[in-house]
């Protein structure tokens, strides 16, 4: 996922991945079902509970990224449909984030890779609540971001421009980041949403990995998120 992640739907949710693997063992039944139990009390990373961003991708890589996002940004999913312009290379891929794991199959492969998820967070913080509408600036100012004066209405949302991290990105006051550019080498790599659905936080079929029938006897067990009503 930290893939120029930083121009996923938010800088604070694409960092959610780190280099340690670990077993697909660690990724089990246990593990959502106490992610469920803390749902209520853990951080707010969005002042949406549940949404779904299509996003439009240019530049080395083109395509499309289509990002849910469940339980205040707590658990998301990332379906990347990409093509490297200069290899042919084909890119089709799921991720997706329960609580302290993070899962990614590659469609094309069948490769399943498990992390850690350190952004996790098992209680709220104990900073004060932030406004629905505050998330965006919160998060932005938490990365030394500076705001550039620009707006811009994307996919039927209001964002703010801010330069964050080495890249330019169009923020809406309740935390998605709707459009993004970065510079990588020589290239340009844009995201911008063409679709922003709220209150649709994606079928359950993005959030659960079920082993291959030919592999059941050895495989782990299904990693699953439960549904959240929309």
């Amino acid at each position: 996922m930290l893939r120029p992640a930083l121009l996923a739907c938010t800088t604070l949710l694409a960092l959610a991945a780190c280099e340690r693997v670990t077993a697909p063992e660690t990724a089990t039944a246990e593990t959502s079902e106490a992610s469920a139990k803390i749902a209520e009390t853990g951080r707010k990373f969005f002042g949406r509970e549940a949404f779904t961003i299509v996003m439009q991708q240019t530049g080395r890589e083109e395509g499309t990224l289509t990002l849910h996002y469940r339980d205040w940004g707590r658990r998301s999913a990332e379906i990347a449909k990409l093509t490297n312009t200069e290899t042919g290379e084909v890119i089709d891929t799921r991720s997706f984030t329960d609580g302290a794991v993070n899962v990614t199959i590659d469609n094309l492969t069948g490769k399943v890779q498990v992390f850690e998820n350190p952004y996790y967070h098992p209680t709220a913080d104990d900073e004060p609540s932030t406004p629905d509408d505050g998330f965006g600036a919160a998060a932005m100012e938490r990365l030394g971001g500076e705001k550039t004066g620009e707006s811009a209405s994307i996919a039927g949302q209001t964002c703010d421009y801010w330069n964050a991290l080495g890249a330019k990105m169009c923020v809406a006051p309740w935390g998605a980041t709707l459009h993004s550019t970065m510079g990588i080498g020589d290239t340009v790599a844009d995201r911008k949403a063409v679709e922003v659905r709220l209150g649709d936080g994606g079928p359950d079929s993005a959030f659960v990995y079920v082993p291959p029938a030919d592999g059941a006897a050895s495989a782990p067990a299904p990693t699953t998120a439960p549904a959240t009503s929309q």
